[in-house]
């Protein structure tokens, strides 16, 4: 597996990336929007030519906010995401990052708190279909 920068490439892949991902997916026109966003940086985990998982990140005045983290099912567990994010941390030096998640979602938590992650609140009600609350999480480099 490779970790390579988005382009419009791997458009296609990622909105399907997002379909079987996320209850309210992005469209390709979103992510090819994103291309254009100076604060949107993308990274793609790719297999056999294809766009397995991705992350993409808001990068601002030092500091990082994760905006998604995406694996296909079939490739979880694999160290995709993990690769993903160091890799995005590694190209993109801030001073710290932000991130949010499902409550419900205990691998990404995990995962996250086994990269530095701390937990630094909750946000009521934040996610919709279904409504849940977020866990807010911060590292610091």
């Amino acid at each position: 597996m490779e970790i390579k920068e988005f382009s419009e490439k791997y458009i296609k892949d990622v909105a399907q990336i997002e379909k079987q991902c996320f209850s309210n997916p992005w469209q390709e026109t979103v992510l090819a929007g994103e291309l254009q966003n100076a604060c949107s940086h993308i990274y793609v985990a790719v297999e056999n030519g294809r766009a397995v998982g991705y992350a993409m990140l808001y990068i601002l005045c030092g500091e990082a906010d994760v905006i998604r983290v995406a694996v296909l099912p079939e490739f979880r567990r694999s160290g995709a995401a993990r690769s993903l994010l160091l890799k995005s941390f590694e190209n993109n030096k801030t001073d710290s990052v932000f991130l949010d998640v499902r409550e419900s979602n205990a691998p990404a938590i995990k995962l996250y708190q086994s990269l530095g992650f701390i937990d630094t609140g909750v946000r009521k009600d934040y996610y919709s279909n279904p409504t849940e609350n977020a866990v807010l999480m911060k590292k610091e480099f």
